[in-house]
């Protein structure tokens, strides 16, 4: 039986004025914003957040709705965008590397709108997020790493794919380097978040209930940094809407790119 409007709508309230609550109830809240990279890195450090296998067991829980409706026909619009990215690369069956996969969710998302179209391997850096891919989609590679550190040769990949990570890497210069070097064709950096006219500002938010750092990028660094590395801009998709003008004071947004890697 539907709940009425107005209890549902109470029920809401209380939830977002009870921080507990809150904090276990909804997939993203309580956004402050750090000083800088230190007290980001010192966030971090101090924090279980996506190692935990509790955080695993409630991203997993977040995206069963979205996976069912993209098996429905009705994907959410970043997977349309993710597959939309790796179709205009216009390689076909290309080796691709996830870099930050999480509890593995794009290999189902690549495997509904892609099918049959690329080689799939995924690597994250916590276990428990790992151990529930490999336990949920048996027929993928998925691998332990460091973003920053890819465990890989120069070009083994013809696609590298950062699917929503590069905002919780505290050192992204290098999550950056470390994609172009493996990636042999394209890298695609998905769901970026952006300021067009602001500086980088790290934020410590609490995601699945665990407290994460994350970065909204400045839009110039963040092409100024891609080009250093030697990648070429080649296309941009706005993807799911993202503002967090209410804690920064500037107004934000999400953009995936596709890059030439050589």
């Amino acid at each position: 039986m539907k709940l009425p409007r107005i209890v549902r709508k109470i029920g809401r309230a209380v939830i977002r004025s009870t921080p507990l609550l809150r904090r276990q109830l909804l997939y993203s809240t309580d956004y402050r914003v750090l000083s800088g990279v230190d007290e980001a890195k010192r966030a971090a450090t101090s924090s279980g957040g996506w190692l935990a296998a509790r955080t695993v067991t409630r991203q997993q829980r977040a995206y069963r709705g979205l996976i069912a409706a993209m098996k429905r026909g009705e994907p959410r619009l970043d997977f349309k965008v993710a597959a939309e990215a790796v179709d205009a690369t216009g390689i076909a069956n290309p080796r691709l590397l996830e870099v930050g996969c999480g509890s593995g969710y794009y290999s189902e998302v690549f495997a509904t709108l892609l099918p049959g179209r690329l080689r799939y391997t995924g690597i994250d850096y916590s276990d428990a997020m790992i151990a529930r891919a490999r336990a949920h989609y048996p027929s993928a590679a998925f691998e332990v790493a460091d973003a920053t550190r890819l465990p890989y040769a120069d070009g083994a990949f013809d696609i590298v794919f950062n699917g929503v990570s590069l905002m919780h890497t505290i050192d992204y210069q290098a999550a950056v380097r470390e994609a172009a070097r493996v990636a042999s064709r394209y890298c695609i950096f998905h769901t970026v978040p952006v300021f067009d006219e602001y500086s980088t500002t790290y934020l410590r938010k609490y995601a699945y209930g665990a407290p994460v750092v994350e970065i909204v990028f400045s839009k110039q660094e963040f092409m100024s940094l891609c080009r250093a590395a030697g990648m070429r801009l080649e296309r941009e998709w706005p993807s799911i809407p993202y503002d967090v003008h209410e804690v920064t004071g500037h107004h934000s947004t999400t953009k995936t790119y596709l890059f030439a890697a050589r």
